[in-house]
């Protein structure tokens, strides 16, 4: 009996990130599952093909061989868009964001004409990689470049994306407040967790890229750390599936209602049409919620009912009713209130704001004058922002 290697565990492994990928990508909720989906997908037919592409099978099937290379284009891409949709969940997919996936489609079609090639032909340059020891051979009579160069522009790529994302995520974490990280801790943890093992995986292969003397054509290391990475990724999300549903709101308005919070609000969608008016207004005021929060469009001065509306695909109307039959507010108040929870949030959090005067306070929170700061603290809150910020600011501020 035949001891099993490492690579028949991959090859079964492959048919647990298949379904795994495919309940992803049909998965009702955020864009974001989809690119995750996706990305176990790739890894899926990487696996299942990385199986049927060593030595040991190679010679049988050799209609694997290079469909597995153009998949490598694919992770650096998935991984942002699933980063940032999760992130930004009220964000539209834009038709722009398919241009991320042009290098992977250009390596397929470049590829093409090797793909059709009868089983015998194909052989031949199995034997002359097999010859070189290597997948990644400098020469080859098909495709516009090298594979071996192909290995250096994918690993720029795909660390070109890291960084991006990476960024991304640190100017998310900076923008937001520390109770709203901290409610969403378990998304904080996964997604730093992620990038720090995606930072690993790419350290550890420019390591081996410029110190292995020889690509070989088995598996090394390398493909297995960068299985753990999923294998980790999908085990997180199995024990914790609220994780897809994306940040939670922090509610900085729903204070200011009283009875009202996100739970009650997402029941309340969920009524019969006889309450089907009262759930629309309660859906539109989540939507307008999450927008608010994942873009802080309170910070600028200039936001508009009309430019809201565009984005959310939602009449002006609508919003405005909806406002007025939850909240008992305007947009203009509305707006405000978000921009004086977050006035308050940060003089409570962030230290550099205890010294700020109450004009930075109201031009960084997203009020355009000091007027305006003053006119929409006494019509929310009822007395003078000197008199309302007066316990959490500094004394020589007040």
């Amino acid at each position: 009996m035949n001891s099993w290697s490492p690579v028949d565990y991959l090859f079964y492994l492959s048919f647990v990130f298949f379904a795994f990928g495919i309940s992803l990508f049909y998965k009702k909720g955020l864009i974001a599952t989809k690119f995750l989906g996706i990305q176990f997908l790739g890894l899926a037919y990487q696996l299942f093909a990385g199986y049927f592409i060593q030595p040991s099978h190679i010679n049988d099937y050799p209609h694997f061989f290079r469909t597995v290379s153009p998949f490598f284009y694919l992770l650096g891409p998935l991984a942002y868009l699933f980063q940032h949709y999760l992130l930004y969940p009220e964000r539209k997919f834009r038709l722009v964001h398919l241009l991320h996936f042009l290098p992977f489609i250009l390596h397929v079609v470049e590829y093409i004409p090797f793909y059709i090639l009868p089983a015998e032909l194909k052989l031949q340059e199995v034997r002359y990689v097999f010859q070189q020891n290597t997948f990644f051979n400098p020469l080859s009579s098909y495709g516009w470049i090298s594979m071996r160069d192909h290995l250096f522009i994918k690993t720029i790529y795909y660390l070109a994306y890291i960084i991006w994302t990476t960024y991304e995520l640190y100017n998310f974490y900076k923008t937001t407040s520390r109770s709203f990280l901290k409610k969403n801790s378990l998304i904080v943890y996964w997604l730093t967790g992620d990038m720090i093992m995606k930072f690993i995986v790419i350290i550890l292969h420019c390591f081996n890229l410029i110190f292995a003397k020889k690509k070989h054509l088995e598996l090394t290391y390398m493909d297995y750390i960068f299985v753990l990475e999923y294998i980790t990724m999908m085990v997180f999300m199995l024990l914790n599936p609220k994780l897809l549903k994306g940040p939670s709101l922090k509610g900085l308005v729903f204070q200011h209602s009283a009875g009202f919070n996100e739970k009650e609000l997402i029941e309340s969608s969920r009524q019969e049409k006889a309450h089907q008016k009262a759930s629309r207004d309660k859906s539109v005021l989540f939507t307008l919620n999450r927008y608010f929060e994942t873009e802080q469009l309170f910070l600028r001065p200039d936001i508009t009912l009309a430019e809201v509306s565009r984005y959310l695909k939602i009449k002006p109307r609508i919003i405005r009713m909806a406002l007025q039959m939850e909240l008992e507010l305007s947009f203009s108040d509305y707006v405000n209130t978000w921009r004086i929870q977050y006035a308050e949030e940060q003089c409570k959090e962030n230290p550099k704001w205890k010294n700020y005067k109450l004009e930075v306070i109201a031009m960084e929170s997203g009020f355009g004058t000091r007027q305006s700061f003053n006119s929409a603290v006494k019509k929310i809150k009822g007395v003078s922002p000197g008199k309302y910020f007066e316990d959490i600011l500094q004394p020589s501020n007040k």
